[in-house]
């Protein structure tokens, strides 16, 4: 599936979409107000069903804006259809009747529940086939199957295995005894996976996709040579570098500097998305104001809070729950980069971080417990 880059007229129908969403008033947007209240990871809090008539708890309008559908809406609609119930995403977009737009809404919501937990298995069970298979774990590429992974959520659970890999990797789903399985791929870096899976294309019924992703179907006894071709191509093609990692920062700003006026100059950038992301920003030697505690459901999201001299604010990192231990036991200044956005919430604005990654400060050495200093 092709990303729609976020430049000239898709940002100026983006734009547009915003504030006719906004004038709309229909049964259909009720429900989206609705889905972005039962959200609980794009929202910084969890919002009441009150949101599903435009309101949030204390009275006050919502507004939709690309974010939200891109975080809040988009993936349950989304997970109809990767669970096989598409049908049901297209008739909240289209009902005239709010009643059922709501319980279609909240319907959803469970749908992507069920997806969001059936992805966590998948990727667990990825991670024990790499750590029962030690040959793979230094293999260029991954290439995994599994005989009761849903296809529709292979490709998902593919993007966090190239994360937490940072190789290429295609993931393959087979329906219990089938012999044909359906796969899907995401890319590392600048590595083109298309490419890849022509050169491979012996070993396949079929393919299809672009650079950064792709689809396939293949014979279960074709699983193992597809394996050892594919790697071979990526180690003869591909070699990552320090840029493949690298994180590419806008500014680096105080935080004393993002406030909710400023955040508001950005906006004006806005609609963000592919080839116009949101902002980047870093900020050095920030500590601790309080201990991170994690959040959501599965507790898979981290909240802290950060200072930096009077500033204090807060930050969430999404899906980055494994942050929390290592974070708190610090014990020293350290770096951050993230996006700024403004939370809009009970009437109040206040500027937030979406917390992108961090590392300790090379320039303060940690503070040993039973450190002597000499006279």
């Amino acid at each position: 599936m092709a990303v729609v880059r976020f430049t000239e007229q898709a940002r100026a129908i983006v734009k547009q979409a915003e504030k006719e969403a906004e004038a709309a008033g229909s049964p259909t947007l009720e429900a989206e107000h609705l889905l972005l209240a039962l959200t609980g990871e794009h929202g910084t809090e969890a919002r009441d069903v009150l949101a599903s008539v435009g309101l949030d708890r204390d009275g006050n309008e919502l507004s939709i804006e690309a974010d939200d559908v891109a975080f809040g809406l988009a993936p349950r609609i989304n997970a109809a259809g990767r669970l096989g119930q598409a049908r049901l995403a297209v008739e909240l977009l289209t009902t005239d009747k709010a009643d059922r737009a709501a319980m279609l809404a909240v319907h959803l919501d469970e749908l992507n529940k069920s997806r969001r937990s059936v992805e966590l298995k998948i990727f667990k069970e990825a991670r024990e086939l790499i750590s029962n298979h030690p040959q793979w774990n230094d293999a260029p590429a991954v290439v995994l199957a599994g005989d009761t992974w849903h296809p529709g959520v292979i490709g998902i659970v593919a993007s966090r295995v190239v994360e937490h890999f940072s190789r290429p990797a295609i993931l393959i789903g087979f329906n219990g005894q089938a012999t044909t399985g359906q796969g899907s791929g995401r890319s590392h870096g600048r590595f083109d996976l298309h490419a890849a899976l022509s050169a491979c294309a012996v070993h396949l019924i079929s393919f299809g996709g672009h650079q950064a992703a792709a689809g396939l179907k293949i014979s279960k006894d074709r699983i193992d040579a597809f394996r050892e071709d594919f790697c071979q191509y990526v180690a003869a093609n591909y070699a990552t570098g320090p840029r493949d990692s690298e994180l590419e920062i806008d500014a680096e700003v105080r935080l004393a500097d993002v406030t909710p006026r400023a955040l508001k100059e950005l906006e004006m950038l806005s609609p963000f998305g592919e080839d116009n992301p949101r902002p980047v920003f870093a900020t050095t030697r920030v500590e601790l104001a309080e201990p991170p505690r994690k959040m959501g459901e599965g507790e898979r999201h981290l909240s802290l809070r950060v200072r930096q001299h009077n500033t204090t604010l807060r930050a969430v990192a999404f899906a980055r729950a494994d942050w929390a231990e290592p974070i708190a036991q610090l014990g020293r200044p350290f770096s951050i980069s993230y996006a700024p956005v403004i939370n809009r919430f009970g009437g109040h604005e206040r500027a937030e971080l979406q917390l992108i990654d961090w590392q300790p400060d090379p320039s303060v050495a940690p503070v040993a417990a039973a450190e002597t200093v000499p006279f």
